[in-house]
């Protein structure tokens, strides 16, 4: 029976009716490498079944103990419903890509069942008139709670969905393995009553690896000083509404090595976060909202998980706060900064903040996390006390060319959907298969409501990059 961490457990905590913690993906398939170039729900449901008979981990939903004094637990679902997690919709029409960013915003609104296993998968047909993607293909929205995976672990278990080829072999599943079921009061207290018996020892002994960390942290500051002391107040460190909007870019990738070529070391996250810092540039330029002197400070997770993890569940992940270059006007200049601060920042964050937020976490009795996550919903302190403008999280896909398949259709394009929050109304989720690099902006509806602008904002970055690299060449 697997305990949430207390980082898993603050996603479940800081859950809100405005703020559901739901990350996911968008992915297009074309239908017409499929067996009969026809994909039917029923084969949607099989394939589905066969391919989940391997792992138990979308089975599971959350249990908490009694008065909510230690961290829930994972358990089996006893009447898990596949039926459930899996809906049938159509697009209204004219079925462009408008209409279907506008579909996945407004689902992407809600809140997930946590009396059920925490997933819900949307078949959306009626793309008939999506620029670049072929006729009669249809789009898959795959949503999971936050305190289930992280981006890392999501992407495994959405990649599990897929194949390298287009003919699946019905009814190949595997024998399920059930796993243990719901805990009784008694036993609930029976494992909560040794946690808090052993609360003072774990928290003096995470205290211990807290200060020995913090001390670390402190070391390498005082070498490497910060670009810049704080972040700066913009429009997006405001209170978050329950709506969404969403939006998508993408690049080939020899378009993004080409640009981070550009400036010695830069790797091709580099030059993806200097795109976004030149396209938020222009939109709060635009309405008269850039700050200054400072760079907007974007958080940009950075994955702890080993391979031999890679499928568990819950979040292991630490994070590196970037300035963006948001305040060079140059786009040369953008990219050195980011280059500079990503070479050292890296390492800083998977050797020593990794460590220091989960012991921070575990030096914290459950029920007090529970209580701040309670008091940060109702206070909305993040947005009082800004200390990122952005989150830019990058999950490496797949980057070999051999096509994927979902139900014998081709996986053209996976986007990416990360949750935003008080005090962080926009994010931007990065991943990619075979040659195609996907971008997902998820934003407030209230904050950012013409998304389409900001996209162009994007656009114009990436062709201001790119034509210093057609001009070098």
């Amino acid at each position: 029976m697997h305990q949430l961490s207390p980082t898993d457990a603050s996603f479940f905590q800081l859950e809100t009716s405005r703020q559901p913690m739901v990350i996911g993906a968008l992915w297009i398939c074309d239908q017409s490498t499929a067996p009969n170039q026809l994909v039917r729900h029923k084969q949607i449901l099989e394939y589905v079944e066969d391919r989940l008979s391997h792992t138990s981990l979308f089975r599971r939903r959350l249990q908490t103990v009694p008065m909510s004094l230690d961290d829930p637990y994972w358990i089996d679902d006893a009447n898990f419903n596949l039926e459930y997690h899996i809906r049938h919709v159509g697009l209204p029409q004219p079925g462009d890509r408008r209409q279907l960013q506008i579909f996945t915003a407004r689902i992407m609104s809600r809140s997930l069942d946590m009396e059920r296993a925490p997933w819900e998968l949307y078949i959306i047909e009626g793309l008939n008139n999506c620029e670049g993607f072929p006729k009669n293909s249809f789009a898959v929205l795959l949503r999971m709670h936050h305190a289930y995976v992280d981006g890392k672990s999501a992407l495994e278990l959405m990649s599990a969905m897929m194949e390298d080829t287009p003919d699946h072999a019905y009814g190949a599943r595997e024998p399920r393995q059930i796993a243990e079921p719901t805990l009784s009061t008694t036993e609930a207290w029976a494992r909560t009553i040794p946690r808090l018996a052993s609360q003072a020892y774990r928290s003096t002994r995470a205290g211990v690896k807290v200060a020995r960390k913090g001390y670390e942290l402190y070391q390498n500051l005082q070498q490497q000083q910060p670009d810049q002391q704080r972040a700066p107040d913009t429009i997006f460190n405001r209170n978050i509404s329950p709506h969404r909007a969403y939006g998508t870019v993408d690049w080939d990738s020899n378009e993004l090595k080409a640009i981070r070529s550009l400036v010695p070391g830069a790797t091709v996250n580099d030059a993806i976060i200097a795109i976004i810092g030149g396209g938020l540039r222009r939109y709060l330029a635009q309405r008269g909202e850039l700050p200054d002197p400072d760079s907007l400070i974007a958080l940009c997770p950075v994955s702890i998980r080993t391979d031999s993890k890679k499928m568990a569940l819950g979040n292991m992940v630490s994070g590196m706060l970037i300035s963006i270059g948001s305040n060079h006007e140059s786009a040369i200049e953008r990219l050195q900064q980011i280059q500079k601060r990503t070479a050292r920042a890296v390492p800083l964050a998977r050797d020593i903040l990794g460590d220091l937020v989960q012991a921070s976490g575990e030096m914290v009795p459950p029920a007090l996390r529970a209580l701040a996550g309670w008091a940060q919903g109702k206070m909305h302190l993040a947005s009082r006390f800004p200390i990122i403008n952005t989150v830019i999280t990058n999950v490496p896909g797949t980057t070999d060319a051999a096509p994927r398949y979902f139900v014998g259709a081709q996986v053209l394009r996976v986007y990416p959907l990360v949750p935003i929050g008080d005090g962080v109304s926009l994010t931007h989720g990065i991943t990619g298969i075979g040659t195609r690099i996907a971008l997902g902006v998820t934003a407030d509806r209230a904050i950012l409501p013409d998304m389409d602008h900001y996209l162009d904002c994007l656009e114009r970055s990436t062709e201001e990059y790119l034509s210093l690299t057609r001009r070098r060449a």
